[in-house]
C-alpha cells in the first residue's frame, strides 16, 4: 500500500457503510476468512466460495466495522487520506450527550468503579460492546445503564435480549432486587409482550418464532444484548438487529468468540468494543473469588477401537471416543470418589445427555448423604431456577448439567467445585464454565475446578488447548496422572 485515499460513508437507506477508494482488494481479503464449507462441499451443480467476507464486492459492511477498517489502513498504510463522512460517525458514536453529565444512579447495590466507568463510556459513546469476565456484575452494569439513560428520557423504550428462558427470569428478577425505577416485563412463550413497560426482556428464541410480531423492535430507543457472543453471523437474530433503526445499540459478554469472521460480525452489528475487564483483573482486585485448576490426566488400560474408513469421517471416531469416556468405569469411579468427599456444592459439566444420565445413576446411588440433580434441555425453566435457588441455601447439592445449559449466564454464589468431565476445547464455554465458581460468597475462600483429562486421540488435543487457555487466564493449575490398572 502507498500513498492513497479511501472513502466510507453511510446510506441512510439500506442502513448500511460503503467503501471506495485505493486498496479495496487488500481491505476486502483481510476481512475475509477460509470458508470451511467449501471443503466439504456435497451439494452437485452448487458453487461454494472458497472465503466468506465481511466487505461486500460493491463495497458495503455493516457500520461498526469501520472502526477496525480504520485501524487496519492506518497500521498498514499510514500515509492513506481516510476520508468519514459525518453521518457515519453519527451512527457509529451517536453517544447520549443528554446524560453525559449526570451519569451516576442510586440503585439497592453501589457500582465497582470499572462498573460506574462502562457505564460512563457507553453514554458518552452511544454504541459498542463491553467485554467483562464472568462474575464481574454485567447485569448490575447494565441495570445503571438503563437508569442513567431513564434518569434524562423517561419514555424510552429498550429490548434486552438473552439467550435463554433462564436468563430472562433471572435477568427480571435481578432488576427488581436491584430497585430500578423505570418498568419492565418479559416476554417469552410463558409472557404476553407488554408494549407499555419501558425495558421488554425477551430471550432469542421468541424473537426468532415466526409466530411472533416483531415489527415494533424497529422504533426502539436502545438495543442491548446480552451474552454478545452468542450473535452468529448466520443466525436468524443476525438478520433481526438489522431491522432496529436505532443506532443506539450495546453488546455485553464475558469473552468474544474464537472466529474472527463472528468477532466481525458483532462489532459490524453492535459497534466497536468500548471496554474490556478480564478474569485475571478482576481476581487481582479481589472482585471474583480465586480459582484454582486441578487436571487428572488419565491413562486407560483399553481405548476406543480405531478404524480404516475413520479417515473419511472423523466425527465417527469422536462419538466413540465420546461413548467410551461416558461407560469407563474407571473414569466415573473417579468422578464419584471426588463427588463423595466435596464438602460443599458441586456443578459436574458434560457435553453428552447419555453422559450425564449414566453419572446421576452413579452418583445418586453412591452420595446418598447429598442432593443430585440432572439439568439437561428439557427441564423446565421453573425446576432449573428451584436447583440454583436451593445450591444458594444448601451446602450438599450435585448438579450434574449439560455444559450448553449452565455454562453461561447462570449465576450460582454458593459454587466450590467445577469438574470438567466432557471435555472439550471450546474457548467461549471453557472461560464461561469457569465463571460459575468466580462469583463471591460468604465463607467462600475459592472455587476448585476439576479437569478430567482423556490420554486419547481427541482427548488429549482438547486438553492440550485447555492448557493453553489456563495460562492465557493466568489460572494456577496443577496435573496429576492417574493411569488404570491392567487386569
Amino acid at each position: 500500500m502507498g500513498s492513497s485515499q479511501i472513502t466510507l460513508v453511510y446510506d441512510t437507506k439500506k442502513r448500511m457503510a460503503q467503501l471506495t477508494g485505493d486498496h479495496f482488494d487488500e481491505i476486502r481479503e483481510h476481512f475475509s476468512v477460509v470458508n470451511d464449507a467449501a471443503k466439504f462441499a456435497r451439494f452437485k451443480n452448487r458453487f461454494v466460495p472458497s472465503r466468506r467476507y465481511m466487505i461486500t464486492p460493491q463495497g458495503r459492511f455493516e457500520p461498526g466495522l469501520y472502526t477496525e477498517i480504520k485501524r487496519f489502513v492506518k497500521e498498514n498504510a499510514p500515509d492513506t487520506k481516510i476520508n468519514v463522512d459525518g453521518a457515519l460517525r453519527k451512527v457509529v458514536y451517536p453517544g447520549f450527550k443528554q446524560a453525559y453529565d449526570d451519569t451516576r444512579v442510586k440503585l439497592a447495590l453501589d457500582l465497582r468503579d470499572y462498573q460506574q466507568n462502562i457505564v460512563d463510556v457507553c453514554l458518552k459513546t452511544g454504541r459498542g460492546v463491553t467485554i467483562l469476565a464472568t462474575a464481574g456484575g454485567k447485569t448490575l452494569t447494565i441495570a445503571n445503564l438503563l437508569e442513567s439513560i431513564h434518569k434524562h428520557q423517561k419514555s424510552f423504550k429498550c429490548l434486552v435480549l438473552v439467550p435463554d428462558l433462564g436468563l430472562v427470569n433471572q435477568t427480571s428478577s435481578d432488576f427488581s432486587e436491584y430497585c430500578v425505577s423505570y418498568t419492565h416485563c418479559k416476554w417469552t412463550g410463558n409472557n404476553k409482550l407488554n408494549l407499555g413497560t419501558n425495558i421488554v426482556i425477551a430471550n432469542m428464541g421468541i424473537l426468532q418464532s415466526d409466530k411472533s410480531d416483531v415489527d415494533w423492535i424497529q422504533d426502539i430507543d436502545v438495543l442491548i444484548v446480552d451474552e454478545v457472543h452468542k450473535l452468529r453471523k448466520d443466525n436468524k437474530i443476525n438478520k433481526l438487529i438489522r431491522k432496529i433503526s436505532t443506532p443506539h445499540k450495546f453488546g455485553f459478554t464475558g469473552t468474544m468468540p474464537e472466529q474472527q469472521l463472528d468477532q466481525w460480525n458483532i462489532i459490524g452489528k453492535i459497534g466497536p468494543v468500548l471496554y474490556e475487564r478480564n478474569s485475571f483483573q478482576l481476581r487481582q482486585q479481589e472482585y471474583v473469588a480465586k480459582a484454582k485448576i486441578q487436571v487428572l490426566k488419565l491413562e486407560y488400560k483399553d481405548k476406543p477401537p480405531v478404524f480404516p474408513n475413520d479417515r473419511y469421517d472423523p466425527t465417527a471416531r469422536f462419538r466413540r471416543e465420546q461413548e467410551f469416556i461416558s461407560k469407563n468405569k474407571f473414569r466415573n469411579s473417579i468422578i464419584t470418589k471426588l463427588s463423595e468427599n466435596f464438602n460443599n456444592n458441586s456443578l459436574i459439566m458434560v457435553d453428552r445427555i447419555d453422559h450425564g444420565e449414566e453419572l446421576y445413576g452413579i452418583l445418586s446411588s453412591a452420595c446418598k448423604n447429598k442432593q443430585v440433580f440432572f439439568i439437561r434441555g428439557d427441564v423446565a425453566v421453573d425446576e432449573r431456577d428451584r436447583v440454583r435457588a436451593l445450591m444458594e441455601s444448601s451446602d450438599d447439592v450435585i448438579c450434574i448439567a449439560i455444559s450448553k445449559i449452565f455454562s453461561t449466564g447462570i449465576n450460582i454464589k454458593n459454587l466450590h467445585y467445577i469438574v470438567f468431565a466432557g471435555g472439550g476445547k471450546a474457548k467461549v464455554k471453557i472461560i464461561q464454565s469457569i465463571g460459575r465458581g468466580l462469583r463471591l460468597h460468604k465463607g467462600k475462600k475459592g472455587v476448585i475446578i476439576i479437569d478430567i483429562a482423556d490420554m486419547l486421540y481427541y482427548g488429549n488435543q482438547h486438553y492440550m488447548k485447555r492448557l493453553k487457555l489456563y495460562k492465557t487466564e493466568k489460572i494456577k493449575h496443577g496435573v496429576k496422572n492417574l493411569k488404570e490398572e491392567k487386569g
